[in-house]
């Protein structure tokens, strides 16, 4: 990414002037190509990090062609930011401005808590408490199953929230998931289109027709990005979100999703379910267009290498 900075060593102060659009953790990469992401955001939680002249403690805040960011001595940084009180684990952040933020969700962990209440531990949680650390909020969007990992979506605001889930409603969002198959599909790229039907038990199966009972339908878009001899890296764009949709769908064309314990064929040496939100693409509420990306778990690429 093309800089234009003066530095001295790490007691002075370094202004960088951006040349490309970008944002301010992968600034202070270009920078500080040594240093790890965890000393980088703590430069930034400690205040050291300025953007034209002004403290910003996100380290995903995007940054423009021509604005000037200053990273401080330590005597010169502000007060650490206040560190949340909860033994919950703060979310990996992807993607954060004063409107909504993308967390990376990992597998595992329920989206929000059940009807019974009893969960303390949610991704819905653990943002809210990150948000709570500056006295923000956050408002759920979406939610991901219990098993899948990746991108989370989360609005700071009522109406933020209400502008996102339009975008959801209308299906105008675009989803891409990736999975590990067992087996192949029979096509490079196609089309699933099925109804499914969920039953008064929460149980979730295809329905046999589209007029079934409770029938909802269910699109999913796929293609094949590597195969094995026995698995397939998949990816799936979703119009419809669905209960189980992709774990389903790609069940009933006899390529289940590894790790599926309720539709495939039980549980994997992997310890997890092989399904990734691996992108968000919607309209933010400035009227642009922001993809935020989750990178693909390592586990995946060693299930395509080793077969397990």
């Amino acid at each position: 990414m093309p800089l234009s900075w003066h530095s001295g060593c790490e007691m002075s102060r370094i202004d960088v002037q951006v040349e490309a659009d970008s944002d301010l953790l992968s600034v202070l990469q270009t920078v500080h190509d040594n240093a790890t992401s965890n000393r980088l955001r703590r430069m930034i939680d400690d205040g050291r990090v300025h953007i034209d002249e002004k403290v910003c403690r996100v380290a995903r805040t995007p940054v423009t062609v021509g604005q000037k960011v200053s990273i401080l001595p330590r005597a010169q940084g502000d007060a650490p930011k206040r560190q949340s009180k909860s033994s919950l684990e703060l979310p990996k952040i992807l993607y954060e401005d004063d409107r909504l933020l993308v967390a990376d969700k990992p597998a595992g962990l329920l989206s929000v808590t059940t009807s019974k209440g009893k969960e303390k531990d949610t991704m819905h949680a653990r943002a809210f408490e990150y948000a709570a650390i500056d006295g923000g909020r956050v408002f759920i969007v979406h939610r991901l199953d219990r098993e899948t990992s990746g991108c989370m979506l989360f609005a700071k605001d009522e109406r933020t929230k209400r502008q996102l889930q339009e975008q959801f409603a209308d299906r105008s969002i675009q989803r891409i998931y990736h999975a590990i198959l067992l087996g192949h599909l029979s096509e490079d790229t196609g089309l699933a289109r099925d109804w499914i039907q969920e039953s008064k038990d929460l149980r979730v199966r295809i329905a046999p027709h589209r007029n079934a009972i409770n029938a909802k339908e269910a699109i999913t878009y796929w293609t094949v990005e590597n195969t094995s001899e026995t698995h397939s890296l998949v990816r799936l764009d979703i119009r419809t979100g669905r209960r189980a949709q992709i774990r389903l769908q790609m069940a009933a064309r006899n390529a289940p999703v590894v790790g599926d314990t309720m539709h495939g064929q039980g549980r994997a040496k992997t310890g997890r379910l092989c399904l990734h939100a691996s992108s968000l693409s919607f309209i933010h509420p400035n009227g642009e267009t922001l993809q935020v990306k989750s990178q693909i778990p390592d586990t995946f690429r060693r299930v395509m290498k080793r077969g397990h």
